[in-house]
């Protein structure tokens, strides 16, 4: 955590690890606001084609907080071959493999931080292919003393959890994405022989975001001023924003490794956030929360869900005033629980400090452990990934079905776990 006055730590620092180029273009977007204690420019963009790199920062180009150059030189690594790994995620693992010293080298970089935030667009292969491979190599490092056979120590990574953000494919993508998806979630979750991978693994599906009501995002995309992924987009970026919040300047502090050890103890490794933004202060906080875990990012029902965490971010002089506190945050959550049958369910709820004035508040509602069946039927999900599935048993390697056999009866026993 970063240190305050006096050496006091005052807030959680995250390091962010984007992966292909739907993963850039999340985390090109934080380059736009660095003035996030959280995460400052503790930013990496790893890619095997450097023109998709340049292509999501021009995205946000006039938006840039940090020189272009300085990005490029400081906080870009590129890997494998310049023409990609063809939306194909075993090629995608092996070019990271082959090249991890250059994927190592800036991540390093960022030891000093309390977190890894991954962010990957699961329908792709070059992210798709590489994060669930360099999460495993780092998860590792404490036991071999070196990752990947690198001889520098890496040993920093010890004990720091590695989250990812995951976003599944857009309705009408090719049966290829959907089949990446699936594996893609099996490998976030877990390594090939059954044991836990990613410490968390946040889902949020495109097709899902792009539904959901927002007057302000609603009236740029009918002007054309914004387009349904960079929509999309900056829904996921202002929810990490409020995620990252719980961890500074906070009543009731959410420390980063709460958000995964609590739903860990009930077999949990997966979770998606909700979120109701811009609300006058005075607005009832249980129709809030309410709102949040109906905006959930995707399709699920809320009451299967092993944990819940609530964020309330609101102005800090509405806090010290009186007009919304920690006791009304945590008696709304209680309600809200309560109604939904989720009193067993582990998790926290905290209010947070926002610096600037203003009288709106902000929600986040984090589910995690939830009953996966909707998102694999958003989009008919699962039968897409079975029939590319079955296709690529005619023309494959036997390796390369052996190795899709094993992740899929992996996904099966989490799915099942977390019913019994």
């Amino acid at each position: 955590m970063a240190a305050g006055p006096a050496g006091r730590r005052d807030f959680t620092e995250w390091g962010i690890v984007a992966s292909g180029q739907g993963g850039c273009r999340i985390a090109s977007q934080l380059f736009t606001r660095t003035d996030n204690p959280g995460i400052d420019d503790r930013i990496v963009l790893i890619n095997t084609n450097d023109t998709d790199i340049q292509e999501s920062l021009d995205r946000v180009d006039a938006q840039l907080a940090i020189d272009r150059d300085t990005i490029t030189r400081e906080h870009v690594a590129l890997f494998g071959p310049s023409d990609g790994a063809g939306n194909d995620f075993f090629d995608g693992e092996q070019y990271a493999e082959e090249g991890f010293d250059e994927i190592f080298r800036p991540i390093n970089n960022t030891a000093q931080s309390d977190a890894l935030l991954y962010s990957v667009a699961l329908g792709g292969g070059t992210g798709n292919g590489s994060v669930p491979y360099v999460i495993d190599q780092f998860a590792q490092a404490p036991d071999e003393g070196s990752v990947a056979r690198l001889d520098r120590e890496a040993t920093w990574l010890g004990g720091i959890p590695q989250f990812v953000v995951a976003a599944w494919p857009f309705r009408g993508e090719g049966v290829q994405r959907y089949f990446n998806a699936v594996c893609g979630l099996s490998r976030l979750l877990m390594r090939e022989d059954g044991s836990p991978n990613a410490d968390m693994t946040i889902l949020a599906s495109n097709a899902r975001l792009k539904q959901l009501a927002d007057e302000n995002d609603d009236a740029e995309r009918v002007r054309g001023a914004i387009s349904d992924e960079d929509l999309v987009n900056r829904r996921i970026i202002s929810a990490l924003d409020l995620f990252i919040s719980a961890g500074r300047l906070a009543d009731d502090t959410i420390d980063v490794k709460d958000y995964a050890r609590q739903p860990q103890t009930r077999g949990a490794y997966h979770g998606t956030f909700g979120t109701e933004l811009g609300k006058p202060v005075g607005l009832d906080l249980d129709v809030a929360i309410e709102n949040a875990a109906n905006n959930t990012f995707v399709p699920l029902d809320p009451s299967t869900s092993e944990a819940v965490y609530v964020v309330v971010r609101a102005p800090e002089q509405q806090i010290v005033d009186g007009t919304i506190t920690a006791g009304d945050v945590r008696s709304s959550v209680a309600d809200w629980k309560q109604e939904h049958g989720l009193d067993r369910a582990v998790g926290m709820q905290t209010l947070s400090k926002a610096p600037a004035g203003g009288n709106t508040f902000d929600v986040l509602v984090f589910l995690a452990g939830f009953d996966l069946t909707p998102l694999m039927e958003e989009s008919w999900s699962w039968d897409r990934y079975e029939g590319e599935r079955d296709s690529r048993r005619q023309n494959r390697s036997r390796e390369r079905i052996s190795r899709v056999e094993r992740l899929e009866s992996n996904l099966r026993e989490y799915r099942n776990n977390l019913e019994e």
